[in-house]
C-alpha cells in the first residue's frame, strides 16, 4: 500500500532520496496531468489535525533561545535610543547585561561576547556622551535644562553605562581601533551569530525540502501504482530511524556553527584584499562626489557673476554687510542693536552672538571709545543673562569673563572722559542724566552702565559665597580667591571717580569698597594688599600698601558715601565704621558714634539687612569692651544679642529649627536670602563664652549681696541664674563638656570664694585663641580676666562672711586672693563708698572693721509695707495712663543708663528709678540724676532674720574680732 498523503511532511531523508529517484524515471506529462489532485492532497495535508500532532518539531537548546532573546532585546534598546527614553534604556541595558551573564559559559567558550553585544554597548556609550555634551552646551548658551525626572534618569543611565562597560574595555577598545573589522565580522556573522537560529533555519529548510520531495514522490508513486500495507509499516519504521539520525546531525550542525563563529575573528588574505578593494572604491566615490560638488559651486558662482548687482534677497544683504569694510557710527549702532535684539529669542546661540559682536569691535576701534563701550556693554549684558535664580549664583567662569570685559571698559571710560574735557564739554554733558540723552552711546549712559555692572559683579560674587554649601571645599576657596580680583577692580574704579570728582558715582562704589574691608582686621587686610601688590605693574604698586592708620582710611570712604545724601547708605557706612573701630579696640569712639548718631532708633526703621549689620556692630563692641576689661559695658552689649538664644538669627549666621516655631516657605526663602557668607561670620562660641564670663563676674557677687539684703531684687543675668539652677538640680555633676558648662562650674567655685578652681575651669576655653587677632593678645586677655576673677572672688567672700566676722586683716586677704595690698584696699574702699558693706578702716588702714546692726521685726515689716505700697502706687499710675491714653511705660527706661547703662547713675543696682532702693520712692523723682545724701538706717550689712535679742552679732556673743 502506498504512503498516505497526510504523512508526507514526516518522511525521512532516506525516503526522500528513494522517492525522488523514482520520480525522475516517470515522464513529465504525468506530473502535469496530476497537478490538480496534488493541490488537493496538499490542502488536505495542511488542514489535517493528525499531521499537526505528528509534524516534526525542531529541537533547540536553552542556549540558542537565550541568544535569540539577547538579539531581540538589543533591537528594542536601539528603538528606545531613537526616542531618548532614558528610563527604559536603563532597563534594557540591565537586561542585556543579565542575559549575557546567564550565557557566561558559552561566552567563555566562544572567546568573548558576541559582536552585536559589543557594538550596542559601544553605540550606547557614544550616545550617552554625545547627549551629555549637547545638554551642557544648551545649558551654557541657552540656559535650557532637562526636566528633573528626565535629568535624574539620564544621570543614572550615564553612571550605569560607565560602570557596566568597564568589564568589556578590551572588546570596546578593539572595536574603536578597527571598526571596519568589526563591521565586516558583524555582517558576515549576522545570520550566524545566533547558532540556534542558523542551525534551526537550515534544518527547517532541509526538512521542508525533504518533506516536499517526499510528498511529491508519494503522490506520484500513488498515482502510478498502488502499494500494500506492509510498505506503509516499513515507512513508519524508517521515519523513526530518520529522526534519530537527524538529532545527531543537529548536534553536529551546532558545533559547526560555533566553529564558524570562532573563525570570523580570523582575517584571511582574501578578506584583507576585499577590504582594501572596498576602501579604494569608497575613496574614489567620495573624490568623485567632492569634484562634482565643486563643479556645481563654480557653475553657480559664474551664473551669479553674470547677473546684475542688486540686493534681491536677505542672504545677499547679509553677505554684503559681512564683507563691508567700513561702517558709519549710525550704521554701526544700528547693526549692534540688531544683533542685540536676538538675545531673548528662541534658539539664541550665545557663542555665535559673541562672535558677531567681536567682529563689530574691529570696526568700533576705528571710531573711538564710545562705540567700543557700547559693544562691550552689550556683551556683558549677555553674560549676565546666565546669572541663575535668586538662590543660584552666576558660575565663576562666567563671572570671570564678565569681569574681564568690565575691566576693559574702565580705560575706555577714562579716554572718553578726557576727550570730552578736551573738547570743552561742561560737567552736565559729562555727568548728566542719561535719561535726557537720546544717544545710546553717550558717555553718561555708558558710565551709568559701568557702575551697574560693577555692582552686579559684586552682588553675584557675594551670592556665590553665600550659597556655597561646603565652606571647607575647593569650590568655596576658589570663589573666595576671586574676591581679590573684585577688590582690585573696586579700588581702580574709586581712583577713577576720585580723579574725575564725580561724587554720586564715587559714593556708590566707595560703599561697595567699604563693605569689602570693614570686617577684616588690619593684619588680614595688609596681607591681602601685599599679595595683590606682587601682581600689579610698577606704576600701581604704591596704591597697594595698606595704610598704617586704617581708621582714617575707612573714615575717608565713609565721607565719600555720606556725600551721596542716601540715608540708607549713610547709615550702613556709619555702622561699618563703628564695626571697624570696635575690631581695633577703639571702644570709646565706636560707642560715641552709635550714641551721637542715634543709630539704634534709625536702624529700627530700616530694612532687615541694616538691622543685621547693627547687631553685628553691637556684638563686636561687646567683644571690644571685654578685651579692654570693661566687664559691665561688655555684658550690656552682649546681653542684647545673646539673651534670648537667638544669636544665629540676629547675626544671620544660620537658621535655627525650633519645634515651636513654624515658618512659611516665603519666610524660609527670605531668611536664606539674608544669610551672611561664612568668611564674614563672628565666632558664636566666642560670643557665647564672653557673654557668660561677663555674667559670671557680675551676677555671682550680686547673688552674694542679695543674701545680705533680701529687699534687693536686682537680676543682672537671667541666663546665668537659670544655668546655675539647672546645675544645682543635677543629681550627678561631671566635668564640663562645653564652654557654657565650664563657665557655670567656674561660677560655682566663685560663689565659694575659690578663685583657683574658677581660673582652672576657664583655662582651656577656645575663647582666648579667637578673642583677638593673634593668640598672644588672647593670652593677655586671659590674664586680665584672671585678675578680675580674683577681685570678684574677694567681693563675694566679703558679702558672704561679713556678718560672721567683726574684723578682716588686710595681709590675710592679700594672701588668700593673691592680690596686692593696693588692689585689696581699693576694692574694699569702693564697696564702702557704694554702701555695699557697712565697714570702715582703722587708724592704721590694716584692718577692716565691720558694723552689725540688725533691724527689729517691726522695722522689717515697715520696710515690707513701704515696698509694697510703692509698687501699688506705681501700678495705679500705669493703669490710669493706659485708660487716659497716656504712655504707660514712659519712665521705664529712665535711670538705667540708656540701652547699655554706660552712665552708671543707678544707685547700686537697687532697682531702676527708686533712689537707693529703700523707703517710699517719691513720685516725679524717678530717674533723677540729682539725689540727696544716702540715708543710713544702720542695718545695710545685716542678714535677714539675724536679730537675736540685743546682740548686734550673729552666732557669737563675744565681741572679739575673728580674722
Amino acid at each position: 500500500m502506498a504512503t498516505n498523503k497526510f504523512w508526507g511532511g514526516a518522511s525521512s531523508s532516506s525516503e526522500s532520496d528513494s522517492d525522488s529517484s523514482s520520480d525522475e524515471e516517470k515522464p513529465q506529462a504525468q506530473n502535469t496531468s496530476n497537478a490538480p489532485r496534488k493541490q488537493m492532497a496538499r490542502w488536505a495535508e495542511e488542514s489535517s489535525s493528525d499531521e499537526e500532532v505528528n509534524q516534526r518539531r525542531v529541537v533547540r537548546s536553552h542556549t540558542d533561545k537565550r541568544y535569540e532573546q539577547l538579539l531581540e532585546r538589543i533591537k528594542i534598546l536601539k528603538n528606545h535610543m531613537k526616542i531618548d527614553d532614558f528610563a527604559t534604556i536603563i532597563a534594557d541595558y540591565e537586561a542585556i547585561i543579565k542575559m549575557l551573564d546567564k550565557l557566561q559559559n558559552v561566552v567563555d567558550q566562544d572567546g568573548g561576547p558576541p559582536n552585536q553585544f559589543v557594538k550596542i554597548i559601544h553605540a550606547l556609550e557614544e550616545y550617552v556622551e554625545k547627549m551629555h555634551a549637547d545638554l551642557q552646551e544648551k545649558k551654557q548658551t541657552k540656559g535650557e535644562k532637562l526636566p528633573e525626572n528626565k535629568a535624574k534618569a539620564f544621570n543614572t543611565l550615564r553612571a550605569k553605562v560607565r560602570k557596566g562597560n568597564r568589564a568589556y574595555q578590551e572588546q570596546l577598545q578593539r572595536l574603536k581601533d578597527s571598526p571596519e573589522d568589526e563591521n565586516e565580522a558583524g555582517d558576515s556573522s549576522s545570520s550566524e551569530s545566533d547558532p540556534a537560529s542558523s542551525s534551526s533555519s537550515s534544518d527547517s529548510d532541509s526538512d521542508s525540502s525533504d518533506s516536499d520531495s517526499d510528498s511529491d514522490s508519494d503522490s506520484d508513486s500513488n498515482s502510478g501504482s498502488n502499494s500494500d500495507s506492509d510498505s506503509s509499516s516499513s515507512d513508519s519504521e524508517s521515519y523513526k530511524s530518520g529522526d534519530k539520525s537527524d538529532d545527531s546531525d543537529k548536534e553536529g550542525d551546532v558545533d559547526a556553527a560555533r566553529e564558524k563563529k570562532m573563525l570570523r575573528w580570523l582575517i584571511t588574505p582574501e578578506k584583507l584584499a576585499d577590504r582594501e578593494k572596498k576602501a579604494a572604491v569608497a575613496k574614489a566615490k567620495e573624490e568623485e562626489n567632492s569634484k562634482r560638488e565643486q563643479e556645481r559651486k563654480d557653475r553657480k558662482k559664474e551664473k551669479d557673476g553674470d547677473r546684475p548687482k542688486k540686493e534681491s534677497s536677505k542672504d545677499s544683504k547679509k553677505d554684503k554687510d559681512q564683507d563691508k569694510e567700513e561702517y558709519s557710527p549710525e550704521e554701526l549702532v544700528k547693526k549692534v542693536t540688531e544683533i542685540a535684539q536676538s538675545r531673548g529669542r528662541r534658539g539664541f546661540d550665545r557663542k555665535a552672538y559673541m562672535e558677531k559682536l567681536q567682529k563689530m569691535m574691529t570696526h568700533a576701534k576705528k571710531q573711538g571709545p564710545l562705540p567700543q563701550l557700547y559693544i562691550l556693554s552689550t556683551m556683558i549684558s549677555a553674560d549676565f543673562d546666565n546669572t541663575g535664580s535668586a538662590f543660584a549664583a552666576m558660575r565663576i567662569d562666567m563671572w570671570n569673563e564678565a569681569l574681564d570685559k568690565v575691566n576693559k571698559m574702565l580705560p575706555l571710560l577714562k579716554e572718553s572722559y578726557h576727550d570730552l574735557k578736551s573738547d570743552g564739554a561742561d560737567d552736565k554733558e559729562v555727568t548728566g542724566d542719561p535719561d535726557d540723552i537720546d544717544d545710546p552711546t553717550s558717555h553718561p549712559r555708558m558710565q551709568q552702565l559701568y557702575v551697574s555692572f560693577v555692582e552686579k559683579l559684586d552682588d553675584e560674587l557675594y551670592k556665590a559665597l553665600q550659597f556655597t554649601q561646603d565652606v571647607y571645599g575647593d569650590e568655596f576657596q576658589e570663589i573666595l580667591g576671586n574676591s581679590s580680583k573684585n577688590l582690585i577692580h573696586l579700588k581702580r574704579t574709586v581712583r577713577y571717580f576720585e580723579e574725575t570728582n564725580q561724587q554720586a558715582q564715587l559714593g556708590v562704589i566707595a560703599g561697595r569698597f567699604l563693605e569689602q574691608l570693614y570686617y577684616k582686621h588690619d593684619v588680614l587686610n595688609s596681607a591681602v594688599y601685599e599679595a595683590i601688590q606682587y601682581q600689579m605693574p610698577d606704576e600701581e604698586k604704591p596704591d597697594w600698601v595698606w595704610p598704617e592708620d586704617s581708621k582714617a582710611f575707612i573714615g575717608k570712604l565713609c565721607q565719600y558715601v555720606w556725600a551721596t545724601n542716601n540715608k540708607r547708605q549713610q547709615l550702613k557706612a556709619c555702622l561699618c565704621r563703628a564695626y571697624h573701630l570696635a575690631l581695633h579696640d577703639c571702644f570709646q569712639p565706636a560707642r560715641d558714634l552709635l550714641h551721637l548718631g542715634n543709630l539704634q532708633e534709625q536702624c529700627l526703621e530700616q530694612d532687615v539687612h541694616t538691622q543685621i549689620l547693627y547687631n553685628r556692630v553691637i556684638a563686636q563692641v561687646g567683644l571690644c569692651a571685654l578685651r579692654l576689661g570693661k566687664i559691665q559695658e561688655a555684658h550690656n552689649c552682649l546681653m542684647d544679642v545673646c539673651q534670648y538664644n537667638k544669636v544665629k538669627e540676629l547675626l544671620a549666621q544660620g537658621i535655627s529649627f525650633a519645634k515651636h516655631i513654624e515658618r512659611t516657605p516665603e519666610q524660609e526663602r527670605a531668611e536664606r536670602m539674608r544669610q551672611l557668607p561664612y568668611h564674614m561670620h563672628i565666632n558664636l562660641e566666642v560670643l557665647d563664652s564672653a557673654h557668660h564670663i561677663c555674667a559670671m563676674l557680675l551676677e555671682v557677687p550680686n547673688l552674694a549681696m542679695q543674701a545680705i539684703d533680701p529687699s534687693s531684687k536686682r537680676v543682672i543675668s537671667r541666663v546665668l541664674r537659670r544655668a546655675l539652677d539647672i546645675h544645682d538640680k543635677q543629681l550627678f555633676v561631671g566635668p564640663p563638656e562645653n564652654a557654657k558648662e565650664a563657665v557655670v562650674s567656674a561660677a560655682k567655685a566663685l560663689q565659694r570664694g575659690d578663685w583657683t578652681l574658677a581660673c582652672q575651669a576657664l583655662e582651656d576655653l577656645k575663647l582666648w585663641e579667637h578673642i583677638d587677632c593673634t593668640p598672644e593678645k588672647g593670652q593677655k586677655v586671659k590674664e586680665m580676666i584672671k585678675e578680675k576673677v580674683k577681685v570678684e572672688s574677694l567681693r563675694t567672700y566679703l558679702f558672704a562672711y561679713a556678718s560672721i566676722y567683726d574684723t578682716f586683716h588686710l595681709s590675710q586677704l592679700v594672701a588668700m586672693f593673691d592680690l596686692t595690698e593696693e588692689t585689696v584696699h581699693s576694692v574694699i574702699s569702693k564697696m564702702m563708698i557704694k554702701e555695699e558693706i557697712t565697714a570702715f578702716w582703722d587708724e592704721s588702714s590694716k584692718f577692716v572693721l565691720m558694723q552689725h546692726v540688725e533691724p527689729t521685726p517691726l522695722q522689717r515689716l515697715a520696710l515690707n509695707l513701704a515696698e509694697r505700697s510703692s509698687q501699688a502706687v506705681e501700678n495705679n499710675e500705669r493703669l490710669i495712663d493706659q485708660r487716659s491714653g497716656g504712655y504707660a511705660f514712659k519712665d521705664s527706661n529712665q535711670g538705667g543708663g540708656g540701652r547699655w547703662g554706660w552712665d552708671n547713675n543707678a544707685k547700686d543696682g537697687k532697682g531702676k528709678g527708686k533712689g537707693d532702693g529703700k523707703g517710699k520712692a517719691a513720685k516725679g523723682k524717678k530717674g533723677s540724676s540729682i539725689q540727696g545724701p544716702p540715708k543710713m538706717r544702720g542695718w545695710e550689712n545685716a542678714r535677714a532674720g539675724a536679730f537675736r535679742g540685743g546682740s548686734g552679732q550673729r552666732g557669737w556673743a563675744t565681741t572679739g574680732a575673728r580674722t
